[in-house]
């Protein structure tokens, strides 16, 4: 199935979580934040958040700087 992040398609199995595919894409969740119809997942909710085809992702990473 594919799921779009940030507008761009990938590829996944269906029935993954959301914590399995951050951590498909070399990410850890440190400083990031992912929000599906622009609603923010908490990371304590990305294991039991399943992704379905077609669902938009965005992912934002955070930066520290003044």
């Amino acid at each position: 199935m594919i799921v779009l992040l940030n507008g761009q398609p990938h590829e996944v199995d269906e029935g993954i979580s959301l914590a399995f595919f951050i951590q498909s894409l070399g990410l850890q969740p440190q400083g990031i934040a992912v929000a599906i119809d622009y609603e923010v997942i908490p990371k304590e909710d990305w294991m039991e958040t399943i992704l379905s085809d077609q669902i938009e992702l965005m992912l934002i990473h955070a930066a520290s700087g003044g």
